[in-house]
C-alpha cells in the first residue's frame, strides 16, 4: 500500500476512534449526572436539560451574558445551572451571590478551568490569567502586588502623564487617527512601566505584537469558544477532517504568546549588561534575583516568573484600556448632553489655564466627570462575564448543590443592570444616577446654589469594584488601569469636542450602539470626530507638552 494512502487510512482510523470515544464520554457523563447527583440537595434552576446533550444546544455562540440574563428573569433566580457535555456551569447574576461565593469562599473558588484550545493546542503557557490556583500563581501575584499596590501608584503617574500629553497633542495634529493614538498611549504606558521601553511611534513593534496577541486571546480565551474545549478528545482528529479548522488556527497561533512577551524581557536583560537599563518593574525584579547569570542561555525559574508577570501586564492592559476608551467615545457621541454638562464642570473648576490633574478627581473636585467614569464601567463593562472560576470541592448555597469541578462565572453585565439598584433606565448612559444635588448655604445663612455631589448610597454599588473580578483572582493592575482611564477621560472632555462625523448632507452620522461578542465587550468599529474646543485649549496641551 502506498505511503500516502496508508497514512490517510491510519488517520481515518484515528478519527473513528476519537468519535467513538467521544460518544462513550458523553454517555458516561450522562450516567454520572443521572445516578451520581445528590438528590437531597437540588442543583440551581436553569433551562431544561436533554438526555446526553444537557444544555449544549441551548448555549448561545455570542453575547452569552444576554441569554444568561434572559434565563435569570425566566427562572427568577440569581443562580443558574447549565449542563454542557457533562460539565456543570454555574452563572451568578447578583452582586450578593458573587461576593458570597467568589470573595468570602475564595479558598475553594479561585481555580481556573483548563482551556484545551488556548493552552494545549495554541501553547499559551505561562499566562497568569490562566494559571491554576497554587504555588506558581502565588509567586506571580506577589510580584504583581509589590508593583501595583495602591501606595505605589505615584511611581507610575509620570509615565501616564507623559503618554497622555503626547496623546492629546497627536489628536490635535492628526485627529482622524484617534484610534491609533489611543493604542499608542496605552502601549506606551505599559511598556514604560513593565520594561522601561520608550515608544517612539504608533508602529512600534512591541505595540503591534501586543495587538496580535490580544486578538488571539479574545478569540480563544473563554472556555467553550471552540468545540474542542467542550470535547477535549477532539484535539486528536486530523486537521483535514471536516470541522477541524480549529487545528489549523491553533497551528498558525502557536508560539505567539511567548514570541510577544520574551523580546521586551530580553531587552531589559541586555540593557542591564550594557548599563543602559531604565527603571521598570522588570529591572527592579531582576535586580533582586539571587545569583543571576546574565550570560546564561536559558532563564532560571525566578526569571521565568518575572517574564510571565511582566507579560501579563502587557497582555491584560493593552486591549482593556483601548476598549474602555472606545466605549467612552461612543457614549459621548450617543449622549451629547452628558458631554456638555461635564465640560461645564471642567470649565468652572479647572479653567482654561491647565489640564485637569489627578488631584482634581482624587479630591472630589469633579463629581460629574467622576460619575461619567463610573457610568462607562456600568453601561458597557469591558469584561461582561468576568473570567470563569473553577470550584475545587462541592459546595452548597441557598440550599442548592454545586458539584466539584463546576465552572463558576459572574454575569457582570447583568449585575450592573439590576433595576432594583440602578433604576429602570439601565440601557441609558446616565451619570446622574451616581449623583445627588446638595444646596449650599451662603455666608448670611440663606440658601445658595445647588451643586452635584456623589451619592454615597450608590457608591456602595461602584461598578469598578465589580468589573475587575472577585476574590483572589481580582485584576492586580486595577489601580493603574483606572488611573490612566480617569485622567484621560477628564483631559479629553476638557480639551476636545467629541462628535459624530458629518455626512455628505451635513447631518451627523451617529454610530449604532453595537458591541462585538468575545472575552471583551468591544464596540463595533465606528467613526468619530475629535476636535479642540478652542485655541486656548490647544495652547494648554502645547504648554504641557513642553514640560515633559
Amino acid at each position: 500500500m502506498p505511503f500516502d494512502i496508508q497514512h490517510r487510512v491510519s488517520e481515518l482510523s484515528i478519527t473513528s476512534t476519537v468519535v467513538i470515544l467521544t460518544m462513550i464520554f458523553i454517555f458516561c457523563t450522562w450516567l454520572r449526572h443521572q445516578f451520581g447527583q445528590n438528590k437531597l440537595r437540588p442543583l440551581p434552576p436553569g433551562p431544561r436539560k436533554l438526555p446526553l446533550l444537557g444544555n449544549s444546544l441551548d448555549m448561545p455562540s455570542t453575547h452569552q451574558w444576554l441569554k444568561f440574563s434572559e434565563w435569570a428573569d425566566q427562572f427568577n433566580t440569581d443562580i443558574l445551572h447549565l449542563k454542557v457535555a457533562g460539565g456543570d456551569y454555574i452563572v451568578l447574576s447578583s452582586y450578593e451571590a458573587s461576593t458570597e461565593l467568589l470573595d468570602k469562599r475564595s479558598g475553594i473558588y479561585s481555580n481556573r478551568p483548563h482551556i484545551t484550545m488556548l493552552q494545549d493546542l495554541v501553547g499559551w503557557d505561562g499566562d497568569v490569567v490562566l494559571l491554576p490556583y497554587g504555588k506558581s500563581l502565588h509567586a506571580h501575584r506577589k510580584l504583581f502586588h509589590q508593583e501595583f499596590h495602591p501606595a505605589n501608584s505615584m511611581i507610575h503617574r509620570p509615565h501616564e502623564k507623559k503618554a497622555r500629553t503626547i496623546f492629546l497633542n497627536n489628536l490635535i495634529e492628526t485627529p482622524e487617527e484617534w484610534l491609533e493614538h489611543i493604542k499608542q498611549m496605552i502601549g506606551t504606558i505599559i511598556l514604560a512601566v513593565a520594561y522601561g521601553i520608550r515608544v517612539q511611534s504608533k508602529d512600534d513593534a512591541n505595540i503591534v505584537a501586543a495587538e496580535k496577541m490580544t486578538t488571539i486571546f479574545k478569540a480563544a480565551g473563554m472556555p467553550g469558544s471552540f468545540l474542542v474545549d467542550i470535547f477535549p478528545i477532539l484535539r486528536y482528529i486530523p486537521s483535514w477532517f471536516p470541522g477541524a479548522s480549529f487545528k489549523r488556527k491553533a497551528k498558525s497561533w502557536r508560539g505567539i504568546f511567548q514570541k510577544t512577551i520574551t523580546p521586551p524581557f530580553m531587552h531589559v536583560k541586555q540593557a542591564m549588561i550594557n548599563g543602559t537599563a531604565e527603571d521598570s518593574f522588570t529591572l527592579r525584579c531582576l535586580q533582586n534575583v539571587k545569583n543571576p547569570d546574565p550570560q546564561a542561555n536559558h532563564l532560571s525559574e525566578e526569571e521565568e516568573i518575572i517574564k510571565e508577570t511582566a507579560g501579563a501586564m502587557y497582555e491584560a492592559g493593552a486591549d482593556t484600556g483601548v476598549t474602555a476608551l472606545r466605549t467612552f467615545l461612543l457614549a459621548m457621541m450617543s449622549f451629547p448632553n452628558v458631554q456638555k454638562e461635564a465640560q461645564e464642570e471642567l470649565d468652572n473648576m479647572v479653567g482654561k489655564e491647565r489640564l485637569p490633574d489627578y488631584e482634581d478627581l482624587d479630591t472630589g473636585l469633579l463629581p460629574f466627570v467622576y460619575a461619567v467614569i463610573l457610568e462607562c464601567f456600568r453601561w458597557q463593562p469591558v469584561v461582561p462575564l468576568g473570567f470563569p472560576h473553577k470550584l475545587d470541592k462541592e459546595d452548597t448555597y441557598k440550599g442548592y448543590f454545586f458539584p466539584k469541578g463546576s465552572i463558576v462565572t459572574s454575569n457582570v453585565w447583568r449585575i450592573l443592570r439590576d433595576e432594583k439598584i440602578y433604576g429602570v433606565d439601565t440601557d441609558i448612559f446616565n451619570p446622574k444616577r451616581w449623583l445627588q444635588l446638595r444646596t449650599e448655604k451662603s455666608n448670611d445663612g440663606e440658601q445658595g446654589r445647588s451643586k452635584w455631589t456623589l451619592n454615597s448610597n450608590m457608591m456602595k454599588n461602584d461598578p469598578m469594584s465589580i468589573s475587575f473580578g472577585f476574590g483572589r483572582r481580582v485584576c492586580p493592575g486595577k489601580h493603574m488601569g483606572l488611573s490612566t482611564f480617569h485622567s484621560t477621560v477628564a483631559s479629553l472632555l476638557h480639551c476636545f469636542d467629541i462628535a459624530p462625523p458629518l455626512g455628505e448632507d451635513g447631518i451627523p452620522m451617529v454610530p449604532k450602539i453595537e458591541y462585538i461578542s468575545g472575552v471583551l465587550n468591544s464596540p463595533a468599529p465606528f467613526k468619530c470626530s475629535i476636535n479642540p474646543r478652542s485655541k486656548e485649549h490647544v495652547a494648554i496641551v502645547q504648554q504641557a507638552l513642553m514640560l515633559i
